[in-house]
C-alpha cells in the first residue's frame, strides 16, 4: 500500500479535526502511516465495532520544536474500564510496535 492509500484510509477511519496538520505530520513520518492503519483492527476489538478516534498532533511546550501525533480513543466506558481496555491494547499490540513509532505517535483517551 502506498503513503497516499495509506492516508485515504485514515481519512475514512479517524476524525481528523486538523486534517492538513496531520496529513503533514505523517508525509513527514510515513512509517505512521502503516502503523495507523494496522492500529485499526486492534482498536475495534478493544473498544467496540465502532471506535471513534480523532488524531491530532500536538506540541510539547516544555521541549522546543517537538511535536507528536496522538490518537485520541473516545469513550464512554467508565474511566477505569477505558484504561484497562488501553493497558490490554498496548501490551497486545502497540508495544511490539512502539519502536516503528519512533517517540513520534502514542494513544490516548477522551472521556465522553
Amino acid at each position: 500500500m502506498t503513503l497516499e492509500e495509506s492516508l485515504r484510509q485514515i481519512e475514512q477511519w479517524y476524525l481528523l479535526p486538523s486534517p492538513h496538520a496531520v496529513k503533514r505530520f505523517i508525509r513527514q513520518n510515513p512509517a505512521l502511516a502503516t502503523l495507523l492503519v494496522e492500529a485499526i483492527e486492534p482498536l475495534y476489538q478493544f473498544f467496540g465495532p465502532t471506535p471513534r478516534v480523532s488524531l491530532r498532533v500536538v506540541s510539547d511546550p516544555e521541549v522546543e520544536d517537538y511535536t507528536e501525533l496522538f490518537a485520541y480513543i473516545h469513550v464512554s466506558f467508565p474511566p477505569e474500564e477505558a484504561r484497562r481496555r488501553l493497558h490490554q491494547m498496548d501490551e497486545s499490540w502497540f508495544l511490539d510496535r512502539l519502536e516503528r513509532a519512533a517517540g513520534k505517535f502514542n494513544f490516548n483517551l477522551e472521556f465522553a
